[in-house]
Parts: C-alpha cells; sequence; structure tokens
C-alpha cells in the first residue's frame, strides 16, 4: 500500500469518526433506548451505508472534472458535470434513508425521502464532506507547490553561487600567472616558491572551496599563503600587516569570501604604486561575529575601479550566502581605500 493510499483511509476514517461522535452527541430519544455501545454500532454502520455517497462526488469533482475541464478553462462543463455527479449522489443517499433509519432506530420510514426539504437537508450533508476533503486537497497541494518553488529558487540560486565562483578564480588565476610571468622574465629566484605557493592556493580553491561551509582556520590559512606569495614579488616595496582576534578557529564561514579582497588590496593599489606602499588587515572572529577591514595605499594618478570582476562578485556571493546578515562598506579617497565587512555567522556552527 502506498504511502498516499495509507493518507487517504487515514483521513477517511478520521472523518467518519467525527461523524459518528457528532451524531451520538445529538441523537434522537429514538435512539436514546438502545446502550451506548450499541448506538456507537448503529451510527457507525449507517455512516458507512451513506460514505460511498460523500466520497464519490469529492473524487470525480477533484480527480476527473477539476484536471479534465476546470484547469483548461471549460467552467461551464465543469459547473454541469458537477452538479450532475452532486444529483445522483444525493438521490443515492436519500434512496438509503429507509434502511439506515430502520438499523439506527428499528423502524422503516414511512415518510416521502425525496422531498425538496429532505434533499436540501441532506445536500448539507454531503457538502460539507466534499468541501473538508477538497480543503485538505488544495491545502497539501498548495504547500507541495511551495516546496517545489523554494526548491527551485535554491537550486537557481546555487546555480548562481557556483557560476560566480567559477568566475572569481579564473579571474584570481589570471592576475597571479600574470604576476609570475613578470618574474620568470627576469629569471627571478623566487619563480619557483612562487609557483608553489600558487599550487597550494589553487589546490585549496578546487578541492576546499566546493563545500559550502568550511573552517576560517583554511580561509585565514590560503589568505597567508597569498599574502607570502606577493612578498616574494615586492620584496622590500611592500609592507604588509596582518592582525588576527579569533576565539574560534573552528567556526565555519563560506569559502573565498577575503581573499578577493586582499587580491583586489594588491591588484589596484600596491601594483599600480610607483612608491612604497601599504596593506593592513584586521581580521576579528568573536561570538560568531566577523569584522574584517583592510586599508590599502593607492596611486593618486590612477585610482582604481570599485566595481571589478572580484568586487562585484564577492557582493553578489554575499547576497546570497548571508543576505540581511551582513553589511560591506567601501571607502575611497585619493590616497587610501578601505573595506569593512561584517557578518553575523550562524548561532550554531554545526548547521
Amino acid at each position: 500500500m502506498s504511502l498516499r493510499v495509507l493518507k487517504h483511509i487515514l483521513f477517511w476514517f478520521a472523518f467518519i469518526m467525527l461523524y459518528v461522535i457528532t451524531k451520538l452527541l445529538f441523537a434522537p430519544k429514538s435512539s436514546l433506548v438502545f446502550p451506548m455501545p450499541e448506538r456507537f454500532f448503529r451510527f457507525l454502520i449507517a455512516e458507512l451505508m451513506f460514505f460511498p455517497w460523500k466520497i464519490i462526488p469529492f473524487y470525480i469533482l477533484i480527480y476527473y472534472l477539476r484536471p479534465k475541464y476546470f484547469r483548461k478553462g471549460e467552467y461551464l462543463k465543469f459547473g454541469i458535470y458537477s452538479l450532475i455527479t452532486i444529483t445522483i449522489c444525493l438521490f443515492g443517499h436519500r434512496t438509503l434513508v429507509p434502511y439506515v433509519n430502520h438499523i439506527t432506530t428499528g423502524e422503516m420510514s414511512d415518510f416521502n425521502v425525496y422531498s425538496i426539504r429532505r434533499l436540501l437537508y441532506t445536500l448539507t450533508d454531503i457538502l460539507p464532506a466534499i468541501g473538508l476533503a477538497a480543503s485538505v486537497k488544495l491545502l497539501l497541494g498548495n504547500i507541495e507547490s511551495q516546496r517545489k518553488e523554494q526548491a527551485l529558487v535554491k537550486e537557481k540560486l546555487e546555480s548562481e553561487l557556483n557560476f560566480l565562483k567559477a568566475q572569481t578564480n579564473p579571474h584570481f588565476l589570471f592576475n597571479t600567472l600574470n604576476n609570475l610571468y613578470g618574474l620568470a622574465r627576469k629569471n627571478d629566484a623566487n619563480t619557483a616558491p612562487s609557483i608553489m605557493k600558487l599550487s597550494n592556493i589553487m589546490r585549496y580553491i578546487l578541492y576546499e572551496c566546493s563545500a559550502p561551509k568550511i573552517p576560517i582556520e583554511n580561509e585565514v590559512k590560503v589568505v597567508e599563503d597569498y599574502i607570502e606569495l606577493e612578498r616574494l614579488r615586492y620584496d622590500d616595496q611592500l609592507n604588509v600587516s596582518f592582525n588576527k582576534e579569533i576565539d574560534n578557529w573552528q567556526q565555519e564561514v563560506a569559502p573565498l569570501i577575503l581573499l578577493p579582497f586582499i587580491e583586489n588590496a594588491f591588484k589596484h593599489g600596491i601594483s599600480e604604486s610607483r612608491f612604497e606602499s601599504f596593506i593592513n588587515i584586521d581580521l576579528k572572529l568573536s561570538e560568531k561575529e566577523l569584522r574584517f577591514k583592510i586599508r590599502n595605499s593607492q596611486s593618486e594618478e590612477e585610482l582604481p575601479s570599485n566595481e571589478g570582476i572580484g568586487l562585484k562578485n564577492i557582493k553578489r556571493q554575499l547576497d546570497l550566502l548571508y543576505d540581511k546578515n551582513y553589511s560591506l562598506n567601501i571607502k575611497s579617497d585619493q590616497s587610501i581605500f578601505e573595506v569593512e565587512l561584517f557578518i553575523q555567522l550562524e548561532r550554531d556552527v554545526n548547521n
């Protein structure tokens, strides 16, 4: 038996029990002569006899007429066939009334079971069954549709995030390879160590960054490797400070949320300056709150664009990953470029 069929059986069982209990509470005087267990059994038999005429219109309307006519906009046909179905079930229900009365009271009915008044009375017994079942069906269908829609939105956001990462990685590699090319042309002794540092960074990007979250210890390590890679290139021209205050090195963060800012500082700050330059980096993690600040000197003659591929991508990634739980402020004047990032991380590192 499938789960779907079991759900239907359980629903209708609860529905029958509700009707039986209601009739017990409001039983006519003719039924009070029977003991309570016997009254329950009589009402249960009666409800089971009427039951087919309550569920038949529901299944015809919802599972046949609705998809065949209503969803296609053929509302007139849907209305006509629905009216015919309910009418047939209404008369079928009324036909059983004398026999049901005989079971519950021991007497055969001698009244006109098809009178307008009694037909309308029975209609108020059938329509609630159809309405209740249809409401539950439509509610569950709406919940399922929302679940599917949320899954599609999540899948779309994940695809966009993966695309942004795929854009960022070649962008980073392109810039770093240009740096190595400059060292190689000069036959610099730092070429080989630089390639090893780049290999470590690329291994991190290719294998570790595929996970949605990583320990901040890993992110800090790749930042330090990148700084060392740049030190081999700039020697004494480079003045970099990296201050860290971290209360939990295993706190998970999204990968590659810090490196693009540092890469941007080197690309637009140090590389475009003909004089001694500086980069000051401050990273603080305390009680699930991450604060990151980077300041770098920049050339007064050629100010960097704040909206390069790297910064555009990291802004969008932050939007997708942390939504309203982060703030990013970028300031630039003629000599200083500054970025401040604040992220409220998850309360539970296991999420």
